[in-house]
């Protein structure tokens, strides 16, 4: 693995030229511990890598550390490199930035990835919705937040739901609620790679249909600087 983007590495919202943004899949061939928590601390190494060669300006990148809730931290300023070390925001299940030197970061594995993107004051939001995050409105939340911190007007937002579990796998569609949370917010466009984790697992890790001893993938987002997003032209 001595170059990237492989196959592994879906890259989503290519046509916003300001916008950087990725979902790490199930990298092949990739040994992990049996328990899941052991497994992700094996795993952030490399994607700390990955990370480094898709994005080399990044000055620091933070990641959610999940709580399947709905709680959303604003990252207004990035925080002092670690060596470039990821830096674990704690009990959030969201990030939101418009910082042109953070990357933001969720891992997933059945649960969505949500992209929040505004075109016109370019701030990004990154959300970690399941089950439980979804039904307490963490999508919705972000959106608010966006709206009140920067200015967003929920019509100009793009979401996109990224590759989660789905109906037959998964008797709850909580990438339908998104859709429709999203819908009553007032955004106008809803993206949705339509997905499921658990029916593809030759691409993505399923904690459900692994029973639990599986990997996680990892979403990012970050924008390119004023001179970059012109280079891009």
């Amino acid at each position: 693995m001595d170059s990237y983007p492989p196959s592994f590495v879906l890259p989503l919202l290519e046509e916003i030229p300001f916008l950087e943004a990725y979902l790490i899949k199930r990298i092949p061939g990739l040994a992990l511990p049996l328990h899941r928590e052991e497994a992700l601390q094996a795993q952030m190494p490399l994607f700390q890598k990955i990370v480094q060669q898709l994005l080399p300006r990044a000055a620091v990148f933070c990641c959610a550390q999940e709580v399947h809730g709905s709680e959303i931290a604003i990252i207004k300023h990035a925080p002092k490199k670690q060596n470039g070390r990821c830096e674990f925001i704690p009990n959030v299940d969201g990030l939101i930035t418009d910082d042109s030197n953070l990357v933001l970061g969720i891992t997933v594995a059945d649960c969505a990835p949500v992209w929040i993107v505004d075109p016109k004051r370019q701030a990004v939001a990154i959300v970690h919705s399941g089950k439980r995050g979804t039904e307490a409105g963490i999508v919705p939340k972000a959106i608010r937040l966006l709206q009140t911190n920067f200015g967003s007007e929920p019509r100009d937002l793009i979401v996109t739901i990224g590759p989660c579990i789905r109906p037959p796998c998964y008797e709850i569609d909580f990438a339908k609620t998104i859709r429709e949370q999203a819908s009553q917010a007032g955004v106008e466009e809803i993206r949705d790679e339509e997905i499921c984790t658990a029916c593809h697992l030759d691409d993505y890790y399923s904690y459900r249909r692994e029973k639990g001893v599986t990997g996680h993938m990892l979403a990012i987002v970050m924008k390119r600087t004023a001179a970059e997003s012109m280079n891009e032209k």
